[in-house]
């Protein structure tokens, strides 16, 4: 329902701010006008609202959008506890019909939203529409076989990768279902928008994990295991649960030479000058 946070909330709240730092520069290099007005869409919690709002100060607008009332509780609630931020408006709407005039926005942003979204083209062109002959879309994405990359046991990092193929498509119909950015610049220009630069935002840690990074493992642990437990077969499935056991020697929590590199892609694209 609507007014009720999605079952990944936890997740994700513990990777921004496991990767918060990071996640930041991204938006400090990014395309955005500095004294316009920025739709953020869908806004979830609040965290690249608040983010973009610390960009654009003191002359900018942000408008944070998201069809849930719940997360735009979490996004009042965040934004109200940082200062020196650009005006933040709120707005419940849907993605697929935003309650905006034509070319109301000199920029759009999408993070981490598409994954959640039945038809992602749809709502390109709902921001299409919204953005400015010329303004920006941004989309932030991740492939879930390359956005947390841990130096697993190379037979265990093969089965894993297969059991996600296989549950993926067992869930959805394709094995990339959870891997929007392959299809993010397809989509862009199915939307309608000039396809631009594609910049990678890549984090590295090493041993030891710090406990903002251990806390995300944990729930990504323990989403990936409900997710690829019926896909590996009983010894890969042991082999993963030692792997991911916080108390075992051998645990990725645990070893001494562990490596995590996360990676996100963030696309940019445009409406055309003449649209």
């Amino acid at each position: 329902m609507a007014d009720e946070l999605p079952e990944y909330a936890k997740t994700q709240l513990a990777f921004h701010r496991a990767f918060g730092r990071d996640l930041l520069q991204g938006v400090r290099g990014a395309a955005l006008p500095r004294r316009g007005t920025v739709l953020d869409v869908p806004a979830g919690d609040g965290f690249y609202t608040t983010l973009l709002a610390r960009r654009l100060a003191p002359h900018g607008r942000v408008v944070a959008a998201d069809v849930s009332p719940a997360y735009l509780v979490r996004a009042r609630e965040r934004v109200a506890k940082h200062a020196k931020l650009a005006p933040v408006e709120f707005r419940e709407a849907d993605a697929y019909n935003l309650p905006f005039d034509d070319a109301s926005f000199d920029a759009v942003w999408c993070a981490e939203s598409l994954i959640s979204l039945s038809d992602a083209v749809k709502a390109l062109k709902e921001m299409r529409r919204v953005v400015k002959p010329g303004g920006a879309v941004l989309v932030l994405e991740a492939d879930e076989f390359h956005h947390v990359i841990l130096n697993w046991p190379v037979s265990l990092e093969l089965a894993i990768s297969r059991a996600i193929a296989a549950a993926t498509k067992a869930e959805y119909g394709t094995a990339v279902a959870l891997s929007p950015a392959r299809k993010v610049r397809a989509w862009l220009a199915e939307a309608g928008l000039v396809t631009g630069p594609k910049r990678t935002i890549a984090a590295d840690r090493v041993a030891p994990f710090g406990p903002r990074l251990r806390r995300f493992l944990r729930y990504r642990f323990a989403e990936m295991r409900a997710t690829i437990a019926p896909h590996l077969s009983p010894e890969e499935l042991a082999a993963f649960d030692v792997a991911i056991d916080r108390r075992h020697p051998d645990s990725i929590l645990q070893r001494p030479d562990a490596e995590l590199t996360c990676l996100t892609s963030l696309f940019l694209a445009r409406r055309p000058a003449s649209a």
